[in-house]
């Protein structure tokens, strides 16, 4: 800005000397000859007006504000008015750390706007039920974090489509990983409901140390009967740290096990269910044979998220499918648990084993979501950028159990195997992972059937309740078939 008004005073010094050298060549031409005067009219007088003063360099102009930035400063205005917060719910992993980094970040935000901010930490596995409630209540927050499958299952009417965001922040930080980009594809039936923020899925933690005393194998199960016959070798009973009650953790391993026996929940088209099927026999005769080899630890059917994590802190397990969450608290520690470095050494992780027909690597998205019923849209996408930028979403990746979503993110030292195995993992997951739902079509119906544990039911009644098999899967055919029908409409 110096050099520019410097410029500007050189410029008008040089209008001044042009100005005076005129003045003297008028009046140079007023002292002509009387003769030379003659040959030409003679000029009417005038007055001589003083010198303009040289001008002063204008003030930049305001930058003029855009319709956001005016939207937005309506929207703080009205929350200041109401005297309430906004709200933002944050799911709850197992992570201290980063769940501590997350909440941080919203009141800095709010901080930042001047604003009253409520993080509310909820935990993932009891989320889609607190959701629900909240629906029927009318007492959704105003943006949330929120699992891909509940996104299907909300829907457009329950949540703000923010697609123009995804795209800005697609174009800043070097567009989208393979697993998140899944969330982006045209044909994908919640595009545009939520920004994908982190990428999720199971990595097989195995007790090397315990399956090297008992002459197992101690490298990484290819296949699920592998793995079962190292755990029952391993551990008289619960060798496999794996649920059997109505909760996420069961659901994903369930659904592994049942793709890689080639099983799937419906046809190409994604309306008419399959799940009568062989594929689904021998799926059940898979885990129905493990059960009663004393493969599942007796306190298995829980619905608690954090039982498998618990198990294999405590030593009384030998594998467990996690996301990183387990390996971050042996590093680092938790309010429940110390430090446990020997137990780290002892870990092993790998992908999902594969069945006889074969092998995935499901990865699963959580992302960032703005409610239908919230007062404050603009207000909700601008904590969603502030959340997304690079030095923040690295203090929370450097600590929680994702994979990167944006390709600008992968810088991050983390991902590394070598630095950190875990991460390592997930940075796989996020770059070459399959779907979640693959083979089957991602649309509302496969997010239904998943959240309400129809999988874990139908194993349920053949393990616990002494159930056939043909049984239970005919009961599962029917209730798959009216999830798919009501969602086809």
């Amino acid at each position: 800005m110096a050099k520019e008004k410097g410029s500007f005073l050189r410029i008008n010094k040089k209008l001044i000397a042009v100005v005076a050298a005129l003045g003297l060549l008028m009046g140079g031409t007023s002292a002509l000859s009387a003769s030379a005067a003659e040959k030409k009219p003679a000029k009417k007088t005038t007055t001589k007006k003083p010198a303009a003063k040289p001008s002063v360099a204008a003030s930049p102009a305001a930058p003029v504000k855009t319709a956001q930035q005016i939207a937005m400063e309506k929207e703080i205005a009205a929350l200041k008015a109401s005297g309430k917060p906004f709200q933002y719910w944050v799911g709850l992993i197992f992570s201290d750390i980063a769940n501590s980094a997350a909440t941080g970040q919203i009141l800095a935000w709010g901080k930042s706007r001047g604003i009253k901010v409520e993080p509310v930490l909820v935990n993932q596995n009891n989320l889609a039920a607190n959701v629900t409630a909240a629906v029927a209540a009318g007492t959704m927050p105003d943006a949330l974090d929120i699992s891909d499958t509940l996104m299907l299952q909300l829907g457009s009417k329950n949540l703000l489509n923010v697609q123009a965001l995804s795209n800005e922040l697609a174009r800043v930080y070097g567009g989208w990983n393979q697993a998140a980009a899944n969330f982006d594809k045209a044909d994908y039936a919640g595009k545009g409901l939520g920004v994908p923020y982190g990428i999720s899925g199971n990595l097989i933690n195995r007790r090397l140390d315990l399956l090297k005393e008992a002459g197992a194998k101690t490298t990484a199960p290819k296949t699920w009967e592998e793995l079962m016959d190292s755990a029952t070798k391993t551990m008289k009973v619960g060798g496999a740290g794996f649920a059997l009650g109505n909760v996420g953790d069961a659901e994903s391993v369930f659904r592994a096990q049942f793709v890689g026996y080639g099983g799937r929940y419906a046809d190409d088209a994604g309306k008419k269910c399959t799940i009568d099927s062989k594929a689904t026999r021998d799926f059940l005769g898979f885990v129905k044979k493990w059960y009663d080899k004393g493969a599942y630890s007796p306190s298995a059917v829980t619905t608690d998220g954090g039982w498998d994590n618990n198990l294999y802190l405590g030593g009384k397990t030998v594998f467990i499918a996690n996301p990183g969450s387990v390996y971050t608290t042996m590093v680092n520690g938790s309010a429940a648990w110390p430090k446990n470095p020997t137990l780290a050494k002892n870990t092993g992780f790998s992908a999902l084993p594969g069945g006889p027909v074969t092998r995935v690597a499901p990865s699963n998205g959580w992302l960032r979501a703005v409610s239908a019923t919230t007062k404050y849209p603009e207000l909700a996408q601008d904590l969603i950028r502030y959340l997304m930028k690079p030095e923040n979403i690295d203090v929370y990746y450097e600590w929680a159990i994702y994979g990167p979503a944006l390709k600008g993110y992968n810088k991050f030292e983390y991902w590394d195997e070598n630095v950190d195995p875990v991460h390592g993992g997930l940075f796989d997951l996020a770059t070459a992972g399959t779907s979640s739902s693959f083979p089957d079509v991602n649309n509302a119906a496969y997010a239904q059937f998943g959240t309400e544990f129809q999988l874990s039911k139908m194993v349920q009644r053949h393990l616990l309740d002494g159930d056939s098999a043909d049984k239970t899967i005919a009961e599962a055919q029917a209730a798959c078939q009216k999830i798919y029908d009501a969602n086809n409409k």
